[in-house]
């Protein structure tokens, strides 16, 4: 009887050794797996784990640069008759030329789309405003203007305009700008139009062609009695902090027209005014923008 006994001791002994043999086993190979048993040491102490490299999901889940609209309609004014003075709006000269959206996109090689209210590309028709991107101090931009050609007394030339545009030789033409709407693929149409304004004094640089509307703010009687004084054809009236609606003819815009036209002044002494004289397309445009009441920083 003692021997079975002992037997039977033996291999429930050897049935717990081997169990905890096992079990020491799986500690062992955890342990063996275990980050830290894994991370290298230096002078004793343990290194930091590196940071995981970024994914590919992650990479393509970014946003990219915004690309500018193919196309875009020019927002439009109602007309007024009668002149008004507001602290709500800025007040500029008008030539009544044709509205003319300019594209400028680097990943187009800068090339200019010069695009009119019907989407019809103008810039191939007029190779003066060629340098147009350049002047734009912006990866892409937008801005909306009106081309215009003008006598050497800086009044319309409707026809003159007419002839260039229908693609035969004629003057030189200009554009007037007067609102930034994308800048660095960005849309600032929803911006207050005071804003669109600043930053399109800090993108562009003007040129013998290219042309910085500038206005007046409140005095819009002023403006007009000078304008009809000069022979423009009337005034834009535009609420300073309107955002752009493309293509909509909308009361934050109202043009009031001239309705007589008046002999032009005399020009006053350049050297008195620190002027430079007017040369080039834009001359007399620049030249009868210095004889209005207009403020360079509105």
């Amino acid at each position: 009887m003692t021997t079975p006994t002992i037997r039977s001791r033996d291999r429930r002994s050897g049935t717990r050794c081997g169990r905890q043999a096992r079990f020491s086993g799986v500690n062992d190979r955890a342990t063996a797996k275990s980050p830290e048993a894994t991370i290298p040491t230096h002078m004793g102490e343990p290194t930091a784990p590196t940071q995981p490299a970024r994914d590919q999901l992650s990479l393509s889940l970014e946003a990219e640069l915004p690309r500018l609209p193919a196309s875009l309609r020019p927002m439009l004014a109602r007309p007024l008759l009668e002149p008004f003075d507001s602290p709500d709006h800025l007040f500029e000269p008008s030539w009544a030329g044709v509205r003319a959206l300019a594209f400028c996109d680097a990943a187009d090689r800068g090339a200019l789309r010069l695009l009119d209210s019907e989407g019809t590309d103008l810039a191939s028709r007029l190779p003066e405003l060629a340098d147009l991107c350049s002047r734009l101090m912006a990866t892409s931009a937008v801005v909306d203007g009106e081309l215009v050609v003008v006598d050497a007394a800086g009044r319309a030339d409707a026809p003159g305009l007419a002839t260039r545009l229908a693609g035969s030789p004629g003057p030189s033409v200009a554009y007037l700008v007067f609102d930034l709407l994308y800048l660095d693929g960005r849309p600032l149409l929803g911006q207050p139009l005071f804003r669109r304004r600043e930053a399109l004094r800090r993108t562009l640089t003007p040129g013998e062609s290219v042309v910085a509307v500038p206005a007046i703010a409140t005095e819009g009687r002023a403006l007009h009695d000078a304008v009809v004084a000069q022979g423009i054809a009337g005034v834009m009236a535009r609420q300073r902090t309107g955002p752009y609606l493309p293509g909509i003819r909308s009361r934050l815009w109202r043009f009031i027209p001239a309705t007589s036209a008046g002999q032009l002044t005399p020009f006053p002494d350049q050297q008195i005014l620190g002027l430079a004289p007017a040369s080039g397309s834009s001359g007399p445009v620049l030249a009868l923008i210095r004889r209005l009441p207009l403020d360079e920083d509105a």
